[in-house]
């Protein structure tokens, strides 16, 4: 069968933060056993060229973390793990010893909360975590994925703090901000969604723009549109129901459970079939599809 350029394995579909922008689950909240990971791990290592551990809920979270990485070091899967940073100073070392391909970290979610937190202290967790992961073959993407002029003109304190933060930590020889607004002109006329920023080898800033999730009880459909679910990405939820992409927060489209069923037969099963079907004629035929911010922008692009 194809192989997947992306696939999401949700550890567990819980949080330590309750972010704005994110849309949550009311699903049943649940973190895989060792047993659950290890053969899912084993239905996908030969179907998928790299491996996130999200859809919902905080990886690093998990009590199982660490094992989990070693299991998918152990099956030569490239892991990639996304996360709010709020946990690096317990796992930080597990995932240098593990040394996954990639670590991101949402940055954007100190700004998403209400909590009385220290951002200083938040950001120093972070910048000793990328300390450590120097010379570790581990690139890390800093994230703002909710930027805006406002974001860059200083009317967003908080990401104006961090970016200046970002700028003294670094050592930075050129002007961030006018780099990132210079970038920002650049990403309305192409319609492209996020930039890196390089501050130090393996380690970059990403910017993006705030999207909207899905929302199947949105009454704004598009129903002509790309995406690329199905295609180039695949996720299983931590109950492990099959979903075509990683932002099906709720598991509107299940197309199998992987404990049941083979990754092949899911997609090959006839409604994944009409999915796929659908998009390569730019049609969205799935109702949760219609609402998607991410069809939208693929749809510009073309």
């Amino acid at each position: 069968m194809k192989k997947f350029r992306k696939i999401y394995i949700e550890i567990t579909n819980q949080c330590n933060l309750s972010c704005s922008f994110c849309p949550k689950t009311k699903r049943k909240a649940h973190f895989m056993t060792v047993e659950e990971f290890t053969h899912i791990i084993n239905a996908t290592k030969n179907q998928g060229e790299n491996f996130y551990f999200h859809v919902m809920g905080e990886p690093t979270a998990h009590p199982h973390f660490a094992e989990f990485l070693k299991i998918a070091r152990d099956n030569n899967v490239k892991v990639n793990i996304t996360t709010n940073g709020t946990l690096l100073d317990r796992v930080g070392d597990a995932i240098i010893e593990h040394t996954p391909r990639s670590v991101s970290v949402s940055m954007h979610s100190f700004e998403a909360n209400s909590l009385n937190k220290d951002m200083i202290a938040y950001l120093d967790k972070i910048m000793n975590f990328c300390k450590k992961s120097i010379g570790s073959g581990i690139t890390v993407e800093l994230r703002l994925w909710n930027f805006d002029r406002e974001s860059i003109y200083d009317k967003n304190q908080l990401n104006g703090q961090i970016v200046d933060y970002l700028e003294e930590k670094f050592s930075l020889d050129f002007d961030l901000r006018q780099a990132m607004a210079e970038k920002f002109d650049e990403m309305e006329t192409s319609h492209s969604r996020k930039f890196n920023f390089r501050l130090k080898d393996r380690i970059f800033l990403g910017m993006a723009q705030h999207f909207d999730w899905p929302d199947i009880t949105k009454a704004e459909r598009y129903c002509d549109g790309f995406c690329y679910g199905l295609r180039n990405q695949i996720a299983v939820l931590a109950s492990g129901d099959v979903v075509p992409c990683c932002l099906d927060s709720e598991g509107s489209i299940i197309l199998g459970n992987i404990h049941s069923n083979s990754l092949q037969e899911i997609f090959e099963s006839e409604r994944a079939q009409a999915i796929y079907t659908g998009f390569t004629h730019r049609k969205a035929v799935e109702p949760l599809c219609q609402t998607c911010g991410y069809m939208k922008m693929y749809d510009k692009k073309k």
